[in-house]
């Protein structure tokens, strides 16, 4: 039961932030608004996140997994009816906020009971990899319902099925057996982190792949029009990218029998997905034909999926139990924030040139997460 806790977090946390993104039209066309405003709409959400991702971690070592986990799948659940029903700007904005709350709460119980629930509580990063499968599914199917529901429900009815969705698994959140939550947790226990080696080179190294997972899913379907595909096909390109990243964390989780992660390989697998993802956007940026392209983005998908999940494994193979959500907390806020700038970066570098061509500000990040994770294997 504990370990569908931590999937169904994964899960609503991919809900989370999939969320604006397939009701941008529909929120726009209610509110009156235009993409710079939805553009708020994220940035509420992901900048409530650094901060909220912080506290959620100090609370989750303090208080334990089941209270944050109750909290969140009720406010994710709410936030989204709030989120649909609105009139208001404002108020969607709020709904973002709050939102982020929920999201976060999810997050760190999911991201910190995997690897104490998976895998016997042996394997961190075949761990962290089988359950962040959940996240890539909940990020896919998301837009996925709200394009089959909208005919038949309306923006409305859509959001109230999609919140359902969130709330259900909160009856496992209810009757599950959590882990014992230690005693004597002091503050001064998470700030100790900060001096950590471990803690500074994941918390980089996670930096820079949200930074390249959330400008591939801002970007790609901008890229692939550059290189001639159709709205619809540059679509189909990247739902196939998620699922190649959900594809690439199962086979890395041995298809949760076998795992190819391991703790005594360590960051060997970050080093080496990291120098081969600089390959595969690198054939991005010089592809000239559709066919070409589509592969690379499909390629980058499948090696881009593990990385993730073993950095956090790896993290937590290198710190107490007792502490992977302060240490969590920290490194995931220093994450968004790649995601925040980096992407917002590419944007900016592209004009009066393509996306296609500035993808090489992608191509770099990972070549600093390769150099990044060389470091953190000396922790």
């Amino acid at each position: 039961m504990i370990q569908t806790v931590a999937l169904c977090g994964s899960f609503g946390l991919g809900i989370v932030f999939a969320l604006i993104g397939a009701f941008k039209l529909q929120i726009a066309k209610a509110l009156n608004i235009d993409d710079a405003k939805v553009g708020g709409l994220i940035s509420a959400l992901m900048f409530t996140s650094v901060i909220m991702v912080l506290i959620v971690g100090v609370l989750v070592d303090a208080w334990g997994h089941k209270p944050l986990a109750i909290i969140g799948f009720i406010v994710v659940a709410a936030c989204i009816v709030f989120f649909v029903s609105t009139k208001s700007y404002k108020m969607a904005v709020l709904a973002c906020i709050f939102l982020a709350v929920g999201g976060m709460c999810l997050n760190t119980v999911a991201n910190t009971l995997m690897p104490i629930v998976l895998f016997g509580g042996e394997n961190p990063p075949a761990a962290s990899n089988l359950g962040n499968i959940a996240f890539g599914f909940g990020a896919f199917i998301t837009p996925f319902l709200v394009g089959i529901l909208l005919r038949k429900l309306g923006f409305h009815g859509t959001g109230y099925v999609i919140a359902l969705i969130a709330f259900i698994p909160i009856i496992f959140a209810l009757i599950a057996t959590y882990p014992v939550v230690p005693t004597g947790f002091q503050i001064s226990d998470a700030l100790s982190l900060l001096a950590k080696g471990i803690i500074i080179t994941a918390s980089l190294a996670l930096f820079c792949y949200i930074a390249l997972e959330v400008s591939m899913g801002g970007w790609i379907s901008t890229y692939l029009s550059d290189v001639g595909f159709e709205p619809r096909g540059a679509n189909i390109v990247l739902s196939i990218f998620w699922v190649g990243l959900m594809a690439g964390r199962l086979i890395a989780a041995g298809f949760g029998v076998k795992p190819i992660v391991t703790p005594e390989l360590g960051v060997a697998p970050i080093v080496v997905l990291s120098i081969v993802a600089v390959v595969t956007i690198l054939l991005m940026i010089i592809a000239k034909s559709k066919p070409l392209a589509a592969f690379a983005v499909i390629l980058t998908g499948l090696v881009f999926g593990p990385i993730f999940p073993t950095i956090v494994g790896v993290m937590f193979t290198k710190i107490e139990s007792a502490l992977y959500g302060s240490a969590f907390g920290i490194s995931f806020a220093i994450g968004l924030l790649g995601g925040s700038t980096i992407p917002a970066a590419i944007g900016i570098y592209s004009k009066g040139k393509t996306i296609q061509k500035s993808l090489v500000i992608a191509m770099i990040t990972a070549f600093v997460l390769f150099i990044i994770a060389i470091i953190m294997g000396q922790f």
